[in-house]
């Protein structure tokens, strides 16, 4: 093959996008250069770390043993070895630099060794052959990474647009488009043409401030959408570089702020919301605690039995309001975070004696039985929330057992904790109403509770202040066979680092 035959061929390899078409024009290249040697080319497989043939139809029975295979691509030099059916045959390795693109295996055993000038010019042929798969190769690969790019920029839930140092427009993501109410941008258009003026004006504005102090923060802008509506967009700015670290333009990334704002207005809401049933209940307090005490003096001073009866469900009256009222407080406490712990070494079995004299927890109906553990030692409470805690879990174990019964307290050690376990005979709970049982404000809306009064406080009350002394609750019941709620509370008599100051206090 003369050398203009050799040069047309190899620029035919090289401008081929096909990699049969570069096999069969290296076989018939081969083939004419060695006066019709039988021909099989192999490619590498990287994954696999073996070849394959580069074409259907090529004959496998050439293919060398791997370790002729990994010899010639060691040497990087053709190798001759005997073949398995008789004759010899020659390995020429296909690399660029290190990497092994494929093997071209010669059965020379009719036509004996090949002369230098020809094997020279099979190798150059390899060697072109190897450069047009590897060129072929990286660009399947730069397409693959190019798709996998557009595929992350299209699935971003934020509008992305990158602009050139000119700042005009390179790319725009679909989100970006629907956001900004923009069809795809004509190539290099400039972005005051791309985009609405108000987020054109806040990226000059940020492109001013990366250059004056080297970072910017976002802005806010408001466009309206195709429906007239507002839309807030949160507008950032990151420079773009190149491998050498020269500022090339700028990736802007839009964000919808719709949902964040809406958030930001609930929980503003909500604050509000804890902020005046903070403050009613703390007004309401006042004036009821004064009707209490007066009450109270005049049951004293009254001798008629009437009179004093209308006064003792005045008091009694009064007592479920300061509940209630206590209730609001400590729910609104916890809403906004500021339930304080005070805690002091107690023993845990006085408060049961304590809570046992209180109204809520008393009953002609029903008989409290008492089990406190005698091994139980004294751990770091907040005395008057614990006695809150059993205060609640008894009154709840009082009420939803309306026909009367036993209410079992439990109060044991196990495995460095204190369990406490409230259980009653009541009504029970079925399993789809026990996941929110301590959730504020819910209660169990069946005909079975219809005549049991409550707020559906107590239970989340319970909870955040069993949560706060890093414990937890949990229920297990049964319909129509009652209730057992239990509290576990880490036994500690050493304050946390956080928890020092509410000792010293």
């Amino acid at each position: 093959m003369d050398t203009t035959a050799l040069s047309q061929l190899a620029r035919r390899m090289l401008s081929s996008t096909n990699g049969e078409e570069v096999a069969h024009l290296l076989r018939e290249g081969v083939c004419h250069v060695t006066g019709g040697a039988e021909v099989s080319i192999f490619l590498w497989d990287a994954p696999t770390g073996r070849l394959r043939p580069a074409a259907p139809g090529v004959k496998e029975s050439l293919q060398p043993d791997p370790e002729v295979t990994d010899a010639a691509f060691r040497e990087a030099e053709p190798i001759t070895v005997p073949h398995s059916r008789g004759g010899f045959i020659t390995a020429v390795p296909m690399r660029v630099g290190d990497r092994r693109i494929g093997l071209l295996a010669l059965d020379v055993s009719e036509l004996g060794p090949l002369d230098p000038d020809r094997l020279a010019t099979v190798i150059l042929l390899a060697e072109h052959a190897a450069t047009a798969l590897s060129s072929q190769r990286a660009i399947e690969e730069t397409r693959g990474q190019f798709a996998l790019l557009n595929n992350v920029l299209e699935s971003i839930t934020n509008g992305i647009v990158t602009i050139d140092a000119e700042r005009r427009v390179v790319l725009m993501n679909r989100n970006a488009m629907a956001m900004l109410g923009a069809g795809t941008p004509k190539p290099r258009v400039a972005l005051a043409d791309a985009v609405p003026a108000p987020v054109a004006d806040a990226v000059g504005g940020l492109i001013q401030e990366i250059r004056d102090q080297g970072f910017c923060m976002e802005r806010r802008v408001t466009l309206k959408s195709a429906g007239g509506e507002d839309l807030p967009l949160a507008v950032s700015l990151s420079p773009l570089r190149d491998p050498v670290a020269s500022n090339v333009g700028f990736i802007i990334v839009l964000r919808d702020m719709t949902a964040s704002e809406e958030l930001e207005r609930l929980r503003h809401l909500d604050e509000l919301k804890s902020q005046f049933v903070a403050n009613v209940s703390h007004e309401l307090k006042t004036p009821l605690t004064s009707i209490k005490a007066y009450t109270e003096a005049l049951i004293d001073m009254v001798a008629e039995e009437q009179p004093k009866q209308f006064l003792k469900v005045i008091d009694e009256e009064s007592d479920r309001l300061l509940y209630l009222i206590n209730d609001l407080l400590n729910v609104s406490r916890i809403q906004s975070g500021r339930l304080k712990m005070h805690l002091e070494m107690t023993a845990p079995g006085a408060l049961v004696q304590e809570v046992l004299k209180i109204a809520r927890v008393q009953s002609e109906k029903h008989e409290v039985v008492v089990d406190v553990a005698a091994d139980l030692p004294e751990m770091l409470l907040d005395r008057d929330k614990i006695k809150e805690v059993l205060i609640n879990l008894l009154s709840n174990a009082v009420k939803y057992s309306p026909k009367g019964g036993r209410v079992w307290l439990r109060l044991k050690k196990l495995e460095g904790n204190l369990q406490i376990e409230v259980q009653d005979e009541g009504m029970g709970i079925a399993p789809e109403n026990r996941s929110k049982l301590f959730q504020a404000f819910y209660r169990v809306d069946n005909s079975s509770t219809y005549e049991v009064s409550g707020t559906g406080l107590g239970l989340a009350i319970v909870k955040a202040i069993v949560d706060h002394h890093g414990g937890r609750v949990w229920v297990e019941s049964e319909v129509g066979h009652g209730s057992t709620f239990y509290a576990l509370l880490p036994i500690r008599t050493e304050a946390r680092r956080e928890e020092e100051a509410s000792l010293r206090g």
